[in-house]
């Protein structure tokens, strides 16, 4: 017998008399009990239970008519290529939208203890000014000129962006958003809401969304401030949340998850939900991960996995809104997809890439206050990460890298290697081998503690 999960459902395949035997080379394998095993080809994206006496010597007997599932880089490469491993309906679609993210000052209020792009010395901290702006804005005008149908929206970034002495930067931004009916967010600390909350009013209606961060309940704010050092109030925060959203501007909060905040992921969920924030359509809360991309920060003693987070959530899996957002798997996103236990994560990337970053949807660009372009969030501000300058840049016409495992020879011999991909290549570069056995070991553990706890509660229910 073999079984295949899908779609939250273990579903029983048919069979024939017509028996291969295939290696399980470079294939996961996991006895769930003394019947079953576990059975995972990362690089076909298919997860099966079968009979553990179909499995000797590494091999496995399995009727021929699923003999395609058994097919890693290591028994057929050539079967492997980057043209079947994306979507060309999300391939065409992304070549209809821009979006460009104007980092218009490295200049901050805060020193959170994780941030990775405060923790370089290097910045240029000198807000852009009103000159490199136009230089900005005109490249835009050609942009929409030249592109009728591209659909163009902007960003706030930093940094902080907002400011107070970024404000003549901001009324510029807003205008010309005004002129060219482009719409803009925003992602800010929130400190300095309500000094703009009346700007912010008049503008809704070119502001797409007003992403901001809150790490901890009002209690627990003054006791984790002293590690994070995410010094933004929380209940001034949302004093002027609640005033923004009763204004209709549409307001994403994010809470960034570590050891020190953890233990607050359902009662966090329960506040929002007592002030009747999930009931309103310009609201969302969006669940992430603290992380250490660039092994810099010094801040890893405090980070938790995927699977901490996602074993929190699933306390309350039952009472999830549509505007919750996981937004931080990356690895076993598939698994979580196949247990429907993803959370409405909204990222936009290939079934085999680590995160949008290395994925081909998304045209994603920042900009800084020289007119350097980036792709990533984590690489912002960072000379080795320019992807060039905006004055001599093809923003439509240019491909920044995707990976997956063809990228990785590593990854090719891997039993994980077609869901991690090399895992985040930021931190590949820096490290590959520490990357790896992070990778490695965090995927054990969504193995032991989520997806065969799920198996065998789902084979109890269906087939006992």
């Amino acid at each position: 017998m073999i079984y295949e999960l899908e779609d939250g459902v273990i579903k029983k395949l048919n069979t024939t008399d017509n028996v291969q035997t295939i290696s399980l080379d470079t294939i996961y394998q996991k006895p769930i009990d003394d019947t079953f095993t576990l059975i995972i080809n990362s690089f076909k994206n298919k997860v099966m239970i079968v009979e553990s006496k179909c499995i000797k010597n590494n091999m496995i007997k399995v009727d021929s008519i699923y003999s395609d599932w058994f097919l890693t880089p290591s028994s057929n490469l050539n079967h492997f290529s980057p043209e079947i491993l994306y979507d060309f309906n999300k391939l065409r679609e992304s070549k209809r939208k821009i979006q460009i993210s104007l980092a218009i000052t490295y200049s901050c209020n805060l020193r959170c203890s994780y941030c990775f792009q405060q923790k370089y010395d290097g910045l240029t901290r000198k807000p852009i000014t009103l000159d490199e702006l136009e230089k900005i804005l005109s490249k835009i005008s050609d942009l929409i000129k030249h592109n009728p149908d591209l659909d163009v929206s902007l960003g706030l970034f930093g940094g902080e962006p907002l400011l107070p002495k970024n404000e003549t930067i901001i009324d510029r931004i807003f205008e010309y958003c005004v002129e060219n009916r482009l719409k803009i967010d925003i992602t800010t600390n929130g400190i300095f809401l309500p000094y703009f909350a009346k700007k912010l009013i008049i503008y809704r209606s070119i502001i797409s969304v007003i992403a901001i961060t809150v790490n901890t309940l009002p209690e627990t704010y003054k006791d984790i401030v002293k590690i994070t050092k995410v010094a933004n109030n929380t209940e001034k925060l949302l004093a002027i949340t609640d005033l923004l959203l009763d204004y209709g501007l549409v307001i994403d909060i994010g809470t960034n998850f570590d050891k020190t905040n953890l233990h607050d992921l359902v009662p966090l969920f329960y506040y929002f939900k007592e002030k009747g924030y999930f009931k309103k359509s310009n609201f969302s809360w969006n669940i992430g991960r603290v992380d250490d991309r660039l092994f810099d920060t010094g801040y890893e003693d405090y980070i938790v996995s995927e699977t901490d987070i996602l074993l929190e959530l699933m306390k309350i899996r039952n009472e999830i809104p549509s505007n919750l957002h996981a937004g931080f798997i990356q690895t076993c996103k598939n698994l979580t997809d196949k247990l429907k236990l993803s959370f409405n994560e909204a990222q936009v990337k290939g079934i085999y890439n680590y995160c949008w970053n290395v994925s081909p949807y998304d045209k994603v660009f920042y900009v800084d206050n020289e007119l350097n372009l980036f792709r990533c969030t984590v690489t912002v501000g960072r000379p080795q990460y320019i992807l060039g300058n905006l004055k001599n840049l093809d923003l439509l016409n240019y491909k920044h890298d995707t990976k997956t495992f063809l990228d990785y020879p590593e990854c090719q011999k891997c039993i994980i290697g077609g869901f991690c991909s090399g895992g985040c290549k930021l931190s590949a570069d820096v490290d590959f081998e520490r990357q790896c056995l992070w990778e490695r070991k965090e995927f054990e553990k969504f193995i032991n503690q989520i997806l065969i706890p799920e198996l065998v509660t789902k084979m109890e229910k269906q087939y006992v």
